[in-house]
């Protein structure tokens, strides 16, 4: 979910939400302008552009891109409008996004957690799919591993995040589509 806040008559864009890829400062509404607040060397920007799906050649969205080096290709991300969204329609989208069966939310464990270093500096990022875990700190994977079970992928969650599941949120996976089964 993008946020768009204004300090100082300046709109900027914000998204804690989004994980490895996300935007982890706000990046001003500003046609092209390149920030470098990732993990470095990455680079982050907005576009103000159309989209392929559009059937009206004058609608613009604003499009955040990513890439991991300067001399890399720009990888679109998500896009988004400036319209303002009111409490009903935050639960329509997070009722969907929580309950259909195509939602990648209700199909995957999905978990993401920046790394810094000691002097507080954003360097890295856990992340982790089903049951597949990494570390990367700025463009190389300097950690991974594989669970096998739930079992595996609990000690990782509490080892890795520091995430620790009650007992009985253990057992709520059970027989979901995002349960190891190997």
């Amino acid at each position: 979910m993008v946020n768009i806040i204004t300090i100082a008559n300046v709109k900027y864009m914000v998204d804690v939400g989004f994980g490895g890829n996300g935007a982890t400062a706000p990046l001003p509404l500003e046609d092209s302008t390149t920030g470098s607040q990732r993990i470095r060397p990455s680079e982050m920007r907005l576009i103000r552009t159309k989209i392929q799906q559009h059937t009206d050649p004058g609608q613009r969205l604003w499009l955040y891109q990513v890439r991991e080096t300067s001399d890399k290709e720009w990888q679109a991300q998500y896009c988004f409008t400036e319209t303002e969204f009111l409490p009903r329609d935050y639960e329509m989208m997070n009722f969907w996004t929580s309950q259909s069966r195509v939602s990648i939310f209700t199909q995957s464990i999905l978990m993401a957690k920046m790394v810094m270093d000691e002097k507080g500096v954003l360097v890295g990022a856990l992340t982790m799919f089903n049951g597949e875990v990494k570390k990367k700190v700025g463009t190389e994977t300097v950690e991974s591993r594989s669970c096998g079970s739930e079992k595996e992928r609990l000690e990782v969650l509490e080892e890795w995040f520091g995430v620790r599941l009650t007992e009985k949120e253990q057992k709520g996976i059970t027989g979901l589509v995002t349960q190891l089964k190997r």
